[in-house]
Formats: C-alpha cells, sequence, structure tokens
C-alpha cells in the first residue's frame, strides 16, 4: 500500500470492518473490492497505484480478509454486500465507482443491484450469478477437499486455476514459491469458498441499472470465459470485454486491465 493510506473501520451489525483510503485527485472515487483468495493489500498488484494517482479509493477488506473478522455464523453474499456498503457510507462522498474482482466482482454486482444510491458505474473482473453448474460445483468439491487433507495441496490447486498455464511457465521457481505461499488455506478463505459454493445472485444483478462493465478472461481455469459470458447476459445493458489471460488478471495483463478500465470510466 502507499504511504499516504490511512486505515479505518466501521462497524457493521456489530462487527468492524477494516478499510483503507488513498489517493486524491479530480477523477471519481474508485472503491476496490477484493477477491475471496486475496486481501486489499495484494488482490490489486500495481493497480492501485496507478488509481491513486488522479483519484481517491477506498479499499474494504470485507470478513475473510485480514482487516475484517468472520461472523460467529455462516458469511452470506448480503452480510458482505452490507460490509461494503457501510464502508460508502461512512467514507465515499458520494456515489462512487466500483471494481470489484472474483468474489469482489460478485458482491460489487450485488452491492450495485441492492444499493443504486452508492454505485455510479460497475466494473466487474472476474465475476459470475451464481455456482451452481456442475462443473462449478466438482471445483468447489475438491478444492475444499484439499483444504482438509493437505494444505500445500490446496495451494497448489488454487495457483493451478488462478493463473494461466502459459502465465506460470513464464515464472521462475522463486516467484512460484512466494505466489503459492500466500494461497495455502486459511480460515477466512475456506468460509469464502464455501460461500462461493452456495451463492447466488441472480435477484441482485436483475436490479443492476448502472453502467456496468463486464470482463472475462479467455484462459481463465477458475471461472471460465463461458461465465463470464453468462454474467454479462444477465446484467442488462452491460458492457463486455475479454483479456488473453487467466483468472488473475492484474497480474498477468496489468496494462491492458487498466486501459480497460480507464476507457469504461472516463
Amino acid at each position: 500500500m502507499l504511504s499516504t493510506t490511512t486505515q479505518r473501520s466501521v462497524d457493521v451489525d456489530g462487527i468492524p470492518v477494516g478499510y483503507h483510503v488513498t489517493g486524491e485527485g479530480p477523477g471519481s472515487e474508485l472503491v476496490l473490492v477484493h477477491g475471496g483468495t486475496g486481501h486489499p493489500e495484494t488482490s490489486f498488484a500495481s493497480l492501485l497505484e496507478h488509481f491513486t494517482r488522479h483519484r481517491r479509493a477506498i479499499v474494504p477488506g470485507y470478513s475473510g480478509s485480514n482487516l475484517t473478522p468472520l461472523p460467529p455464523g455462516e458469511v452470506t453474499v448480503d452480510m458482505l454486500v452490507d460490509q461494503v456498503a457501510g464502508v460508502l457510507e461512512a467514507s465515499a462522498k458520494g456515489p462512487a465507482d466500483i471494481f470489484g474482482i472474483s468474489t469482489g466482482a460478485v458482491v460489487a454486482a450485488a452491492l450495485a443491484g441492492k444499493r443504486p444510491d452508492l454505485v455510479r458505474r460497475a466494473v466487474l473482473l472476474g465475476g459470475f450469478e451464481h455456482f451452481r453448474r456442475p462443473w462449478q460445483r466438482l471445483l468447489m468439491r475438491t478444492w475444499l477437499s484439499l483444504a482438509k487433507l493437505d494444505g500445500n495441496a490446496f495451494a497448489e490447486f488454487t495457483l493451478l486455476h488462478v493463473v494461466s498455464d502459459t502465465f506460470i511457465d513464464s515464472m521462475s521457481a522463486g516467484e512460484r514459491l512466494r505466489l503459492r505461499s500466500g494461497l495455502l488455506p486459511s480460515e477466512g478463505l475456506i468460509a469464502l469458498l464455501e460461500l462461493i459454493s452456495r451463492l447466488d445472485i441472480s435477484e441482485h444483478v436483475r436490479n443492476i441499472r448502472c453502467p456496468t462493465l463486464v470482463v472475462g478472461m479467455r484462459q481463465d481455469q477458475l471461472v471460465p470465459v463461458r461465465y463470464a459470458r453468462e454474467f454479462r447476459d444477465a446484467i442488462a445493458g452491460s458492457e463486455y470485454v475479454e483479456l488473453d489471460c487467466g483468472h488473475a488478471a492484474a497480474m498477468e495483463k496489468p496494462a491492458e486491465l487498466l486501459k480497460t478500465i480507464e476507457e469504461f470510466l472516463a
């Protein structure tokens, strides 16, 4: 994170929701919502530094991240939506642009549908409407089983799915090890995977009215591109772009992703 970043917290239904605020500028405020396997500090790679050169960025850490504790019971998507909404109500100066990655894209989409007063425009990267398809259910069962059986195998399975095969082959052994070490199973990550296994935001998606850009990745092995296209089709009037990379587009194609986002938010 940048040196000018301030960390704050807001109470949402008895849970202290942590978030970062950084940057200033003439551009509209941008809320960045991290994915289920990442944290606010790591999900956006070098993107955050770029955004904060010309706009104020708000980066919530919902339950499951290192900024916000898990609830006593199970995590729900409406809980995460309410947490991000609470951060916006506490810190945003008005309706803000929102950029969500993976599970964060799902939360951002649900927020845009549930709280249209808070969202000006939405960019949804690697998102999905639900995880009901047989392939999705099989992936999630295997992922969660590995978390119980072998943490190292879980991390390697995760690595194989969050980046493309070509990107893995291009990395050094040290780079692969560093990335893999951040993907070991944690209580928060497992809780979020369990949420994804039962997730369905169809009701919220139908209510999205703000300008929305859906970004799919042609080499995505976690949310195959056909699910991204289904997500686009479910959001009335949405725009759509595909990048030739794996799920972690912010890592694999940062320049192309930044250009895509900035053109949409201009």
